[in-house]
């Protein structure tokens, strides 16, 4: 098995402050810090309100872009006192395991793990759960709640945490960009770290409102995605041909199989939920998918709630799958390209129109 370490250096960085929908800001301090320490002049970093966007490559040139979010399911909190608090479940957690389970609670911006206050979900109403406090707040007023479960641990094969989906995709999306700056590779890169996926792809659908991601851009979604048979932990990453709602470009597909050639990997469709790649294919985006087979998903454990759960084994073959395909991109007759052939032809054989 190859390791590893660079994946699980950012996924370590990334986990070493809590993360929810609407609650992002502590991970984003640390992409962007992580980001400043390992490159130079030869990116762009720009900051949006759906996200981060960290382009790579010849500016204007049809880019292929690496999807993944920040935020993992979890809860916004009111009506805090001394005794406890109201949670607002924000994402899909096990509705059927909350009960009696406990949480971390932080402030805003939490720069760290250490929780403003511990406690344990009561009965709901609707989405909204009872807190009560097992450990207090001292003074700070906490705004958002976690899981408590592990941040990371490595395990044997496994890795193990609380919100590997996405915070593992925005680590090997960064490794892949990592590697083809060092090594100064012919390609056209951008890493779209959104927020709020987890609640209806909220930040993904902000960037392209905002004009933040180019028409012409193909994009990859870069997730965890729930075990599947086919879809195997330790048989290596899965080339996605579409997802619960919807089938993946083919031109993307064909894209990840050249890329994977050698390599082992799984294909199917990963119909146990929905991707990034579902909304950027609804706004007319060329949008594909490559995932890690994901054990707990969503922390969903056989009886009560459980880290999330992927093989170290499927990581690397990954990163060396999409750093394989950012180098084949330019040079495939993808959407860019295509479009700019037709355009030309469009404007020289349209006058015999008339």
């Amino acid at each position: 098995m190859k390791n590893p370490s660079g994946v699980l250096e950012i996924f370590k960085e990334l986990t070493s402050a809590p993360t929810a929908p609407f609650h992002e800001e502590s991970v984003i301090k640390k992409a962007k810090g992580w980001i400043k320490n390992n490159f130079g002049n030869g990116i762009t970093v720009k900051e949006h309100r759906g996200g981060l966007v960290v382009s790579y490559g010849e500016r204007g040139a049809p880019a292929l872009a690496l999807a993944a979010h920040l935020d993992h399911p979890g809860f916004s909190l009111d009506r805090v006192n001394n005794k406890g608090a109201r949670a607002e479940l924000l994402g899909g957690l096990p509705k059927d395991q909350l009960v009696g389970a406990a949480v971390q609670a932080f402030a805003a911006g939490a720069p760290d793990n250490r929780p403003e206050a511990l406690g344990r979900f009561g009965s709901p109403d609707g989405e909204l759960y009872p807190v009560t406090w097992t450990s207090a707040p001292p003074r700070v007023r906490p705004a958002f709640a976690v899981l408590d479960l592990p941040a990371c641990e490595v395990g044997g094969p496994w890795l193990a945490s609380r919100s590997i989906d996405d915070l593992l995709g925005c680590a090997i999306s960064l490794e892949v960009l990592r590697r083809l700056v060092r090594e100064r590779a012919k390609a056209n890169l951008i890493v779209l770290l959104h927020r709020a996926e987890e609640v209806g792809f909220i930040g993904a659908l902000d960037l392209i409102e905002s004009g933040a991601v180019d028409p012409g851009t193909s994009v990859l979604s870069i997730e965890t995605s729930k075990r599947l048979p086919r879809a195997v932990p330790g048989r290596g990453p899965i080339l996605r041909t579409g997802d619960k709602a919807v089938l993946f470009d083919p031109n993307l597909e064909e894209l990840l199989r050249e890329a994977a050639k050698g390599r082992r990997v799984q294909r199917r469709r990963m119909n146990g939920g929905t991707c990034e790649a579902t909304a950027y294919q609804a706004y007319g985006y060329e949008a594909g998918g490559l995932a890690i087979p994901l054990v707990n998903y969503h922390n969903r454990g056989p009886r009560r709630v459980l880290p999330e759960m992927v093989k170290l084994a499927d990581i690397q073959p990954a990163v060396e799958v999409l750093v394989a395909a950012a180098k084949l991109f330019p040079g495939k007759t993808l959407r860019g390209a295509l479009r700019s052939r037709l355009g030309a032809r469009l404007k020289k054989m349209a006058p015999r129109l008339n």
